[in-house]
C-alpha cells in the first residue's frame, strides 16, 4: 500500500465543539450536522471515481467529530459495506475529551479501518492554556495503545510559544513523537 496514491475526502460532520480553544479560527460555531444522505452521496461519488491503485481516506472532520458519534459510526459502517475491493481508510482528529467508554470500545472494534488522531498541545500547562483546561479529560494511554504510530497534532499559540521545546520533549517522552 505504500506505493499507492491516497485521495483524501473531508466530510465535515459538525461545526460544533465542546471546547473553546484560545486559537480557534471557527468563530461561527453552530449545531448544524451533516445529513447522512448527503454524506452517503459524497461517499458514493468518490468511491466511483477512485482508481484501483489509489487508497481513499475519508476524513471525518468537525468541530469535534465525536460530538456526532452516531453519525460517525453510520458513515463508517456505510463505507465498509459499499467499498467492495477498494482500499479505504476512515480518519478523524479529536480533542480526545469524549473518547471514553462506548467510543473507546467502538474504536477498538474498528481499529482495522478507523484511525483517530489526537490534538495535544504539549505539556499539561500548555495544553490547558490553549484548550479550556481539558488535559486531564484525555485518556492518553488509550491513544498511545491503540494508535502507537499516529502522531499528535500540537498547536502553538503566542502564549505557549516560549515553551515549544518543552512541549515537544514532553510529547516525545510520552511516546507520541
Amino acid at each position: 500500500m505504500e506505493d499507492n496514491k491516497t485521495k483524501v475526502v473531508t466530510i465535515t460532520l459538525t461545526q460544533n465543539c465542546n471546547l473553546a480553544c484560545s486559537y480557534c479560527y471557527e468563530h461561527n460555531k453552530s449545531t448544524k450536522v451533516m445529513d447522512f444522505n448527503i454524506a452517503k452521496s459524497i461517499i458514493d461519488k468518490e468511491l466511483s471515481t477512485v482508481n484501483a491503485d489509489e487508497i481513499i481516506e475519508f476524513d471525518l472532520f468537525g468541530g469535534e467529530p465525536f460530538l456526532e458519534f452516531d453519525l460517525l459510526k453510520q458513515i463508517t459502517e456505510y463505507v465498509c459495506k459499499v467499498k467492495g475491493n477498494k482500499q479505504c481508510q476512515m480518519f478523524a482528529t479529536t480533542n480526545g475529551t469524549l473518547v471514553h467508554g462506548e467510543i473507546q470500545e467502538w474504536l477498538r472494534n474498528h481499529r482495522c479501518c478507523f484511525v483517530c488522531g489526537l490534538s495535544l498541545d504539549g505539556t499539561r500547562e500548555m495544553h490547558n492554556i490553549n484548550r479550556s483546561n481539558s488535559y486531564d479529560m484525555i485518556d492518553l494511554d488509550f491513544f498511545k495503545e491503540l494508535y502507537p504510530e499516529q502522531d499528535v497534532k500540537m498547536t502553538i499559540s503566542k502564549e505557549t510559544l516560549p515553551n515549544l521545546a518543552e512541549g515537544v520533549i514532553e510529547l516525545h517522552n510520552k511516546g507520541f513523537i
